[in-house]
């Protein structure tokens, strides 16, 4: 429990006691609340005051009056896990609460809220692995059957191999989609960097790119880049960059064009990495999601196109990894442009650069 200083009964009188307990619980900081039996506070730490107490003099908050009550009509130490919509950032939390020399409820709260999410994160990532993997492998045991019983059909067997060497491309796909995730954001590092400049970088992501994107029918024009250079983890970039290209063109039609600028701002010691495309565009709700794992606004289109679903975060982590970020401006019908962003090497020269300004 949160206060182990119990002054015993009869070992002073009531406000020297309670001064006594007010220093213990100021020294132990935390979500803290003294309370009388009427939930008048008597002490508030400094983040119960932001969070519950603010600035009045008697206690309101239902889970945590709840909680005192309990401890006050069973004279026990009372423990319960709850879900709460009323402590600012804190929502899944403990709250305890206990007796102090039968005169005042003590009561306490432990933010659980990190360790949930990241819980439900593990659970949903087991689960999407999963049902990823289920189609694939389902696959591969009928093209298999079919293998056999074709097998004195030489164009058979040559048409159901190459089913078999898509469906195993596939799942490379998807094992290096997690492994390149897993490196990122795990520990939040990434490898050996080294000092490059942005133009090229973008150069090896556009000639990745350019195949699929010929095959697609997208034209993939690359702006004049802005002369930056940046330390970064090479690899790890130009695959973000190449992630954000093929998304792009994935998700335009044939005939569209996808730009790819980049815009240095000496103010903020960055450079932006504009991936800009004509195609279809992301919903506002589902802005704010699409970094996630697995997460698609098209899950039949996405299919079809051959994605992992980890492309995006991948392209998150990184940039986060390299003390970056990533954003997206979209509008329904009307396109999508991913700016990808990292700080500048730390010598860089203090001129404006405009350099490929994307339009």
């Amino acid at each position: 429990m949160a206060y182990s200083g119990r002054v015993t009964k009869g070992r002073s009188d009531g406000k020297q006691a309670l001064s006594h307990v007010i220093a213990t619980l100021s020294a132990l900081g935390g979500f803290r609340l003294l309370l009388t039996k009427h939930h008048r506070i008597l002490y508030a730490s400094d983040q119960a005051r932001r969070l519950a107490a603010r600035h009045d003099r008697t206690l309101t908050d239902p889970a945590l009056v709840a909680v005192a009550d309990e401890a006050w009509s069973t004279d026990d130490h009372i423990v319960r896990p709850l879900h709460v919509t009323t402590l600012g950032p804190l929502s899944q939390v403990v709250v305890e609460a206990e007796l102090v020399e039968g005169r005042w409820a003590l009561v306490s709260v432990t933010d659980r809220t990190q360790e949930v999410r990241a819980l439900q994160l593990r659970r949903d990532l087991v689960a999407n692995i999963g049902h990823e993997l289920r189609t694939p492998v389902t696959s591969v045991g009928l093209i298999a059957a079919a293998l056999q019983s074709c097998a004195n059909d030489p164009t058979g067997v040559e048409q159901f191999a190459g089913r078999l060497s898509q469906v195993a491309h596939r799942l490379e796909q998807l094992a290096d989609g997690m492994l390149a995730l897993a490196t990122t954001e795990d520990n939040g590092s990434v490898g050996e960097r080294t000092r490059c400049s942005v133009a090229d970088l973008v150069s090896q992501a556009v000639a990745r790119v350019s195949e699929t994107a010929r095959t697609k029918g997208v034209k993939l024009r690359l702006k004049q880049p802005a002369s930056a250079m940046v330390d970064v983890d090479d690899e790890a970039v130009v695959t973000a960059l190449e992630n954000l290209m093929v998304n792009a063109v994935h998700y335009s039609p044939k005939g569209a064009r996808v730009v790819v600028a980049s815009q240095v701002d000496h103010a903020e010691g960055t450079v932006a990495i504009h991936v800009i495309d004509r195609g279809i565009g992301i919903a506002p709700e589902e802005q704010d999601r699409i970094f996630e794992r697995f997460y698609r606004t098209d899950r039949a289109r996405s299919r079809r196109a051959g994605g992992t679903g980890l492309g995006l975060a991948i392209v998150k982590h990184t940039a986060l990894a390299h003390g970056g970020q990533v954003s997206v401006d979209s509008r329904l019908g009307s396109g999508s442009t991913f700016s990808f962003v990292l700080p500048l090497a730390g010598d860089q020269p203090g001129s404006a650069d405009t350099n490929g300004t994307p339009s």
